[in-house]
């Protein structure tokens, strides 16, 4: 069996636009939130922030590579947040559920996403960023998750 191993300028585009994609997601998820459920803003805001933090060890990465055009420009990349959906901003909490819900989904993707990369790496510098994207990407699955099970028990009450 043969294994993949990307290049190192190739990793880095890939995962930098990745990353702003999910940047742009967050920011999204929060500004649709805000009206509604401003808690739920300020969580999606906060993962919006955790990708900046992301793309900013990338860069770094870039420059210790010589790299840095691979991470200069924010690709234009379409973005996985259905947009087809009657209303941008959330009205109910069956939206918001339906919303968290694809929101869980995504941030597995993404974490898979860079596991299939710190699987193809083989450039050491590279090695220890996408260990701690992978970690972290983990620790967004899990507060993402226990939040949209804490909203379906919240909405479940509220129906008793």
């Amino acid at each position: 069996m043969t294994s993949t191993l990307l290049l190192p300028h190739e990793q880095l585009t890939l995962a930098n636009a990745h990353e702003a994609a999910e940047l742009q997601r967050y920011r999204r998820l929060a500004l649709s939130f805000l009206p509604h459920a401003p808690q739920t803003s300020h969580l999606m805001a906060t993962l919006g922030l955790q990708s900046e933090k992301r793309l900013d060890m990338l860069r770094q990465a870039a420059r210790c590579l010589e790299l840095e055009a691979c991470v200069s420009e924010v690709p234009l990349s379409a973005s996985n947040f259905t947009l087809d959906q009657r209303h941008f901003f959330v009205i109910d909490d069956i939206m918001g559920n339906q919303i968290i819900e694809q929101a869980v989904r995504s941030a597995a993707e993404s974490k898979h996403f860079f596991e299939w990369l710190l699987n193809t790496n083989a450039t050491p510098e590279l090695h220890q960023p996408l260990v701690n994207f992978v970690r972290e990407k983990e620790g967004e699955c899990r507060v993402l998750l226990e939040y949209w099970e804490q909203h379906r028990a919240s909405m479940m009450a509220q129906r008793a």
